[in-house]
């Protein structure tokens, strides 16, 4: 990894652990110490300050006392700021406070700025998650340090299917859906690769243990045509849209290998791809209500029809 990566992975590992000591640094990175000093002069030349301590006990320590330069930014480059800061916090985004700081920072050097651009309108209009911020807060940035220098983790999670229970596992990839955060692991208890929802962690400890790169598993690859987080089973989809519901489903990319042909006299469309996450397909179209008729598969046709005579039994 270049000198800039392991600087910035370095204050990662502060950020989690709070004080380790520079062979500790050393060793999770892979370098000397004599690398880990002058990654800590790197970083004060960017205004973020890591405190030495002395004595057997002692080490680095972050304390949170970041100043950044103003960098020079343009009007239009603070309105990008801002607008993305107002993005983050509709979103729920779980490092939102931090970027916020870095944004205020900037904004308070900057001399001459356009109040016009700086406080213009955005919102995003969506569900935000309910969780403990500070508590998730500190969850990701254990887990992000865990995946850097390769730890596995002992959690007790509780899972919607089996309920709470305490497994080992290898952590890989951190990434969000729907406002919510996730982390992706092998599951030594399933022998298998999961998700795991960060609000669901009842527990956590990241343990000495360390794990083996998995050569096989590539994060751009993992969610491939997955129309959710789901990975059940794969099909091969074909939907006929009505309008309204034709115009929505046209403005979006659902899954990359889609396929959209527009009837105009009938002001409908034909979708078609294939994708993985059969439970969330369902309730897709669902959601869409009598704008959608299932051409194919005919199982998940007659599984559609099923459902949909259920609820009907609730409502008599």
């Amino acid at each position: 990894m270049s000198r800039v990566g392991n600087a910035l992975n370095m204050l990662i590992l502060l950020k989690s652990r709070r004080k380790m000591k520079i062979s500790e640094i050393a060793t999770e990175l892979g370098v000397s110490e004599r690398e880990v000093r002058r990654y800590k002069d790197d970083l004060e030349q960017a205004r973020i300050y890591i405190t030495s301590i002395k004595g057997k006990d002692g080490g680095y320590m972050y304390e949170g006392k970041d100043y950044l330069l103003g960098l020079n930014l343009s009007d239009e480059e603070y309105s990008t700021l801002i607008t993305v800061k107002k993005h983050l916090k509709s979103s729920g985004f779980i490092m939102y406070k931090d970027f916020k700081l870095i944004v205020d920072k900037l904004i308070a050097i900057k001399e001459k700025t356009s109040l016009q651009e700086i406080h213009s309108e955005y919102f995003i209009k969506n569900i935000r998650p309910n969780y403990d911020y500070e508590k998730e807060r500190q969850i990701w940035l254990d887990i992000n340090a865990a995946i850097i220098t390769r730890n596995k983790i002992k959690i007790k999670y509780h899972s919607l299917n089996t309920g709470e229970k305490e497994r080992i596992v290898r952590p890989y990839v951190i990434f969000q859906y729907r406002n919510s955060m996730y982390f992706v692991g092998f599951c030594e208890l399933r022998k298998d690769i999961r998700d795991f929802k960060m609000s669901r962690i009842k527990s956590y400890e990241i343990l000495e243990e360390k794990f083996p790169e998995d050569d096989n598993f590539d994060s751009r690859n993992y969610m491939a045509n997955c129309f959710g987080i789901f990975k059940d089973e794969e099909i091969n989809l074909k939907l006929k849209i009505k309008y309204p519901m034709a115009q929505i489903i046209k403005e979006k990319i659902w899954v990359e290998n889609q396929h959209i042909v527009e009837i105009t006299d009938e002001n409908s469309i034909l979708f078609e791809a294939t994708m993985k996450g059969k439970t969330e397909i369902k309730s897709w179209i669902l959601s869409m209500g009598s704008s959608v008729e299932v051409i194919k598969p005919i199982d998940l046709k007659k599984e559609i029809k099923e459902e949909l005579e259920k609820m009907i039994k609730l409502y008599k």
